[in-house]
């Protein structure tokens, strides 16, 4: 069984205070966009340091977050304080960190050292600033639905990390609640995802140790944190649509109040925009939903379809709520009746 756990180590998401509610804690400890975060580094290499900057800034070029990098020994405040000579890798939550003491880290790289590789480094910082920003294991998505082998993985983090059955029910097999949550489809390529291997689940599924932020990682935080545009006030969004089935086209507006891993799920609303061809959804336009009267308009940049995946390419609107709309990859959002329901561009 592959000990490949962050170069030797694993870490830890920590609990929130006794008494609050895990499940909701996540949306609420998201920062406020555009936040510029104190970090301070307890001591270390110049080496070390310079790696652990380096590598959470990587979140910075997708979220519109900032980090202010305190000098060494320097007085002050932090909003994360980063220990390196504690037990395993492990971080807060989101803004959690600020009910901490500032005399006690909330970030812990236990035995890195400059004879690390970048992956290694990149594995470790990307995931922990990853918790450092809100973001939750990705094995705690609603929609993961791994079949794990639970005696196995046991036995596996007791040898080991040492961990007992309660750590591991909390760091893997927790999950959190569709509606407490706000993140993409379920992502085996996440920084965020532990690595497991097959002898770990019934059915032999398994997932490498991944090094880099993924795609979706970049989606997740710029859904979270935009850089630009309307900032997110409401938790409902809209997919445009292109289905097909049998040679058939057809081009429509999927509506879900919870925007967020609807991947398979059929949409609360849904209205057809064209029938007989796909839409040009760089003309922009407006569609009105039957049921509720309500009217989304959209307004898109002419290479919008071309624009690199997941970037902004213009807004959308539905009466009081602004969106921004980004444009997706075109996968297959849900299917029914045979039709295919591919998303081509999301606004939320």
């Amino acid at each position: 069984m592959t000990s490949d756990f962050l170069g030797g180590h694993h870490c830890a998401q920590i609990k929130p205070k006794s008494g609050e509610d895990r499940l909701a804690l996540e949306k609420e400890y998201y920062w406020p966009n555009g936040s510029q975060i104190v970090v301070n580094m307890w001591g270390q290499s110049d080496f070390v340091r310079s790696k652990v900057k380096q590598f959470a800034e990587e979140w910075t070029r997708y979220a519109n977050l900032s980090f202010k990098w305190m000098e060494r020994d320097a007085p002050g405040d932090s909003d994360i304080r980063i220990s390196f000579d504690r037990d395993g890798y492990w971080s807060y939550i989101g803004t959690n960190c600020r009910s901490i003491s500032q005399d006690q880290p909330t970030m812990n790289y236990g035995g890195m050292t400059d004879d690390m590789s970048d992956l290694e480094f990149s594995t470790a910082v990307c995931h922990e600033f990853g918790h450092a920003l809100g973001f939750i294991h990705e094995q705690s998505s609603p929609v993961a639905n791994i079949q794990w082998n639970k005696p196995v993985v046991y036995e596996y983090y007791e040898r080991v990390y040492g961990w007992n059955q309660s750590s591991v029910d909390f760091n893997l097999f927790a999950t959190f609640k569709q509606e407490d949550v706000i993140n993409s489809r379920y992502d085996r390529t996440s920084i965020m995802q532990y690595s497991y291997d097959a002898s770990m689940t019934l059915d032999g599924s398994s997932a490498p140790w991944n090094r880099v932020i993924s795609n979706l990682d970049k989606v997740f935080a710029m859904r979270l944190y935009p850089k630009e545009g309307i900032q997110r006030t409401t938790t409902d969004g809209v997919y445009f649509i292109n289905r097909e089935r049998n040679g058939f086209e057809a081009s429509g507006i999927a509506y879900y109040s919870h925007f967020g891993n609807n991947d398979g799920q059929q949409p609360d609303t849904y209205v057809e925009v064209s029938n007989g061809s796909f839409t040009w959804w760089e003309n922009g336009g407006e569609a009105t939903f039957g049921g509720s009267g309500h009217v989304i308009k959209w307004n898109l940049a002419e290479d919008a379809g071309r624009s690199p995946l997941y970037t902004r390419v213009g807004f959308a609107d539905k009466e009081d709520e602004k969106w921004n709309v980004y444009r997706d990859d075109n996968r297959v959002l849900f299917e029914h009746d045979g039709w295919q329901f591919r998303a081509v561009f999301w606004a939320f």
